[in-house]
């Protein structure tokens, strides 16, 4: 027996209901709001953000490294073709927020923090069928 030289592709993915459509877009809109705010307070040296990077021994290269990233996961997020890898980088950078919370700033402002990955999470679940790279995985 040989093997198939043409495959068939395989299936599309099942279309998504309006109303998953809806929760898709909110959980990409709250994320971008505060990513995109939280890029915003970084970049423009507001106080409070100067003083969690100092105490986080990162002031001000990785104040401004992560302001920048958070505005790229921002936009990223609202671009459906790039909206998985925005929130796999949004994701990443809330993983090291709550870290950072928990081991040097104490537990105040991390709600945001994980609400933004909560939505990142979301995300990634709902247009799991997108990612070539982990679609495949969860839906054996």
């Amino acid at each position: 027996m040989t093997a198939d030289p043409n495959p068939s592709p395989a299936p599309p993915p099942p279309p998504r209901t309006p109303l998953i459509t809806v929760v898709l877009w909110c959980a990409k809109l709250i994320a971008a709001a505060f990513l995109g705010y939280a890029s915003y307070l970084k970049m423009t040296s507001a106080p409070i953000e100067i003083e969690i990077f100092t105490k986080l021994e990162m002031e001000p290269a990785g104040r401004y490294l992560i302001g920048a990233l958070e505005g790229l996961a921002a936009l990223a997020l609202l671009v459906p073709q790039s909206s998985i890898y925005g929130a796999f980088l949004g994701l990443g950078i809330m993983c090291g927020a709550v870290m950072g919370h928990v081991t040097k700033l104490g537990l105040a402002g991390v709600e945001f923090a994980l609400l933004v990955a909560a939505c990142c999470t979301l995300v990634l679940f709902l247009r799991r069928h997108d990612a070539p790279f982990i679609g495949n995985l969860l839906d054996r």
